[in-house]
């Protein structure tokens, strides 16, 4: 009895760790989606546009942001934007968003808007 509820106890945190690495996977497609839809719109409308930080971007984490030349991440200022050039590039930027379930590290690509590096950990 006592080998069973173990086994049992151990694939219940199992199955939590997934579900909290799949929420946090799910935030991170969004901010990919967010940062795609936004080139995509500087593109069709022949004009700058600009994603904000505090736009919801964290889905109720704690965002942080390291732009091109910064050595660390920071807290971004409450007006600070991610700016999209008509031209088809971004501007390259690293975001960092910790929640009670984990932590969220993204590297954009300036030239594609994806999110050329991330990196995903599960809070235990």
């Amino acid at each position: 009895m006592t080998i069973g509820m173990l086994i049992l106890g151990v694939a219940v945190l199992g199955v939590t760790g997934v579900q909290d690495e799949q929420k946090l996977r799910e935030s991170a497609a969004l901010i990919e989606s967010a940062a795609r839809n936004s080139l995509l719109q500087a593109i069709s409308e022949h004009r700058p546009v600009q994603l904000s930080f505090g736009s919801g971007l964290g889905g109720g984490g704690n965002v942080e942001v390291k732009r091109y030349g910064e050595s660390k991440y920071r807290k971004p200022d409450s007006d600070e934007t991610w700016e999209f050039s008509p031209t088809g590039v971004c501007e390259p930027v690293e975001i960092r968003i910790t929640s009670t379930t984990g932590t969220i590290e993204m590297g954009f690509d300036p030239l594609t808007g994806c999110a050329r590096k991330k990196n995903i950990s599960v809070n235990n």
